[in-house]
């Protein structure tokens, strides 16, 4: 175990803080909800990140069809994604068009408006349903993957992508140069363009593009999540606006890097964001609410000067923080 007390502030905060427990939730999931965006066939997220990608979504059925890394273990399938495969414009230009040559007799074009980020959209509903991103990054693929009325067909186009991406001389000079290659699609979030009418948030900072996307359907300031808690005050223009702000880095570090590494990003998390804010609960913030989803539990602290002085209460362990990696 990396260090004896490992983010002591943050394990204070939820031992002093009210704290409610929910069911699982993902990310993606978590956001839509926080907007009001409802499920329909699936959590429509391609349809909300394409118009921030440039794409003209305000039409049609979108499917994310984001490239991502199968890796075998035994009987079972673990996904890497972005950012870890760093996959560059030229690449992910060369691979969709190796795709849209293939898949040009069934009418399906792959649009790569972001190296990381690619697109199906149709003119009638896809008929599938899968986990949004969050639920199998790091993960093994759940059996099966896809849902929906049309399931057996997309099975069948990542069959045909996978064989199509095997061979692709992209593939071949990233697995040269050691990286990972680019051998599956992730399909995903599928749906027509939502109405967002969820108005709770006044200020979005996120690097995240489903929360950006919500933030400019929703009519919400949004931006760049700065480096820290720092920079945030000293941006921030409405000290009393209602303000989100997304950090998944120690989220990620379990998914991909195990304890170590999670350990690691949850000290940085609390050196630059967490202290700063606990601190500033005697002075600028009137309120905290921390949210921390995941496939175990999901956790809403909310914290309030007067939490600051409980000093009988005490700190939660770091087990009953840490998400799983499994």
């Amino acid at each position: 175990m990396p260090g004896n007390n490992p983010a002591p502030v943050f394990r204070r905060m939820l031992g002093r803080g009210e704290v409610q427990r929910f069911a699982p939730i993902d990310a993606e999931i978590w956001l839509c909800q926080a907007f009001e965006v409802e499920q329909r066939e699936d959590w429509p997220v391609a349809a909300l990140t394409a118009a921030v990608d440039g794409l003209a979504a305000e039409s049609g059925w979108w499917l994310r069809a984001d490239p991502v890394h199968l890796q075998l273990q035994r009987n079972r399938s673990l996904v890497l994604a972005a950012p870890e495969l760093s996959v560059d414009a030229a690449e992910a230009a060369a691979l969709t068009a190796a795709l849209n040559a293939h898949f040009a007799t069934d009418h399906m074009a792959i649009t790569a408006a972001h190296p990381s980020r690619w697109y199906i959209t149709q003119g009638e509903a896809t008929g599938v349903t899968a986990p949004v991103l969050s639920a199998v990054a790091g993960r093994a693929l759940p059996q099966p993957l896809l849902g929906g009325s049309r399931a057996s067909h997309w099975h069948r186009v990542l069959t045909e992508a996978q064989m199509i991406l095997h061979e692709h001389p992209v593939n071949q000079a990233r697995e040269a140069r050691g990286l990972p290659v680019i051998n599956s699609l992730l399909l995903w979030g599928g749906g027509r363009k939502p109405a967002v009418p969820g108005r709770h948030f006044s200020h979005v900072c996120t690097d995240d593009v489903l929360a950006t996307a919500l933030a400019v359907q929703s009519g919400a300031d949004s931006g760049a999540a700065p480096a820290s808690a720092a920079r945030w005050f000293g941006k921030r223009p409405d000290p009393d606006g209602r303000h989100l702000i997304t950090l998944d880095r120690a989220h990620l570090a379990a998914r991909y890097g195990g304890a170590d590494a999670w350990f690691k990003a949850a000290n940085a998390l609390e050196e630059r964001w967490l202290a700063p804010l606990w601190a500033a609960l005697d002075g600028p913030l009137k309120h905290l609410v921390i949210v921390a989803t995941g496939p175990d539990r999901c956790l809403r602290c909310m914290l309030r000067p007067a939490d600051r002085m409980k000093f009988w209460r005490r700190s939660r362990p770091w087990a009953a923080l840490m998400p799983s990696a499994a």
